[in-house]
C-alpha cells in the first residue's frame, strides 16, 4: 500500500464513521500520524479523552502498547485498537509483573510500611498490583504529589519503572542521597542488603527510558549554551539528574509545551525529549520563539504507527491490533488510577 492510497482509505473511513470514530495520536508520532489525529495529547490525556467520547464506538490508538491499553481500561465500552501491537514500550517492559511481585516479597520481610507507585508508562498488570496493595499510578506532571501522598501514608516508596523520574522527584522533595536506593531486578533480590531498605524512604526500579536517558547528557546541555549563548533548556524528568539540574527546567509534554508558550517573543529554547514533539513545536511557535532540539532523539517505536498500518487497521483490523484487558486486571487498575485523580 502508497502512502497516498493509505491516506485516501483513512480519510474515506473518518468521513464515513463520522463521530463513530476517533484517532488518538501521542506527541510523539510523525507528522504524517498526526495530520489524522482527531485529538493530541500525552498518554493520559489521551486515555482519559476516551471515556469522555459518548459517541465514540472504535478508537484507534496511535502511540505504544501500554497506552492502548489504559484507554481500554478507562473505557471499556469501547472498541481499542493500534495499529501495531509490537509498539511496545522498553521502559515499561523493564518491570516484568513477576520481578515486581519478587520485590514486593523481599522489601515486605523488611518493611511493612510501603506504598507502591507506578508510572503509568507501565504495563496494566502492573497498575493493577499497585491498586491491589494500596498504591497509585502517577505521571511525570504530577510525581510529586503523588510521592507526598504516598509518604504521608507510610515510610516508603516503591517507585516503578524509570528510576530517573523517581531520583528527580525525591530530590525535588528534599531526599537526600542516602534515603534513595535503587532496586537491580537483574541482581539477586534487588542488590540491596536489609539495612539499605531499613534506610530507604524512596525505593527506586532500575529501568530507564531509552529517549531521555542516556541520549540527553549534561554534555549536550554544555553544548547548546556555548552554542547559543542566553538559550533556556527544558527537558523531559525522564532525563538523569545531572541534566536536569544543568536545565532551566524540566517537565512532562504539556508542561514542556506550556514552558515554550510563556516564553517571551525572540526567546530561544533548547528542548530534550522526542524530536517528532520539539519538530512540531518549532514549526508551530516560530518566529516568535526559536525552538531547537536538544538532542535529535527519535522514538523507534512510536516511528512502527505509519500511514499503512493506520489505514489497515481501519478497514480490516486482525484480532492482535485489538485491545483487550482481562476484567479483574481492568479492575484494580482502575483503582490506582483513580487514586491518583484524588489526589
Amino acid at each position: 500500500m502508497t502512502k497516498d492510497q493509505a491516506r485516501k482509505i483513512i480519510k474515506e473511513q473518518k468521513l464515513s464513521m463520522g463521530e463513530r470514530l476517533v484517532i488518538l495520536g501521542h506527541h510523539y508520532q510523525s507528522d504524517e500520524i498526526i495530520e489524522f489525529a482527531d485529538y493530541v495529547g500525552d498518554s493520559l490525556e489521551l486515555s482519559r479523552k476516551v471515556s469522555q467520547l459518548d459517541k465514540a464506538e472504535k478508537i484507534i490508538f496511535c502511540g505504544v502498547y501500554f497506552m492502548a491499553e489504559t484507554a481500554s481500561v478507562l473505557a471499556p465500552d469501547k472498541e481499542v485498537y493500534i495499529p501495531d501491537p509490537k509498539a511496545g514500550c522498553p521502559l515499561a517492559d523493564m518491570a516484568g509483573i513477576r520481578d515486581v511481585e519478587h520485590a514486593w516479597d523481599v522489601i515486605g520481610r523488611i518493611s511493612s510500611s510501603v506504598v507502591p507507585i507506578t508510572y503509568v508508562n507501565s504495563s496494566v498488570e502492573v497498575k493493577a498490583f499497585c491498586g491491589m496493595n494500596g498504591g497509585v499510578v502517577c505521571t511525570s506532571g504530577n510525581a510529586a504529589r503523588v510521592f507526598m501522598w504516598a509518604m504521608e501514608r507510610a515510610s516508603k516508596v516503591l517507585f516503578m519503572p524509570d528510576r530517573n523520574l523517581g531520583r528527580n522527584t525525591a530530590i525535588s522533595l528534599g531526599l537526600k542521597d542516602n534515603e534513595i536506593i535503587e532496586w537491580d531486578p537483574s541482581a539477586k533480590d534487588g542488590g540491596v542488603d536489609e539495612a539499605g531498605i531499613k534506610r530507604a524512604r524512596a525505593i527506586l526500579w532500575r529501568g530507564w527510558c531509552p529517549v531521555h536517558w542516556p541520549k540527553l547528557r549534561p554534555e549536550d546541555v554544555n553544548s547548546i549554551r556555548q552554542r547559543e549563548p542566553g538559550i533556556k533548556v527544558i527537558v523531559h524528568p525522564e532525563a538523569d539528574p545531572l541534566t536536569v539540574s544543568k536545565s532551566d527546567a524540566a517537565g512532562s509534554t504539556a508542561q514542556i509545551l506550556d514552558y515554550v508558550k510563556s516564553l517571551g517573543k525572540g526567546s530561544s529554547v533548547a528542548v530534550g525529549t522526542e524530536f517528532n514533539m520539539v519538530n512540531r513545536l518549532s514549526m508551530d511557535f516560530r518566529p516568535n520563539v526559536r525552538v531547537l532540539p536538544l538532542n535529535k532523539v527519535l522514538c523507534e517505536d512510536m516511528a512502527r504507527i505509519t500511514p499503512d498500518k493506520l489505514a489497515q487497521c481501519l478497514v480490516d483490523p486482525d484480532d492482535s491490533q485489538r485491545v483487550r484487558v482481562d476484567a479483574t486486571i481492568a479492575d484494580n487498575a482502575v483503582k490506582a488510577l483513580d487514586r491518583m485523580l484524588k489526589i
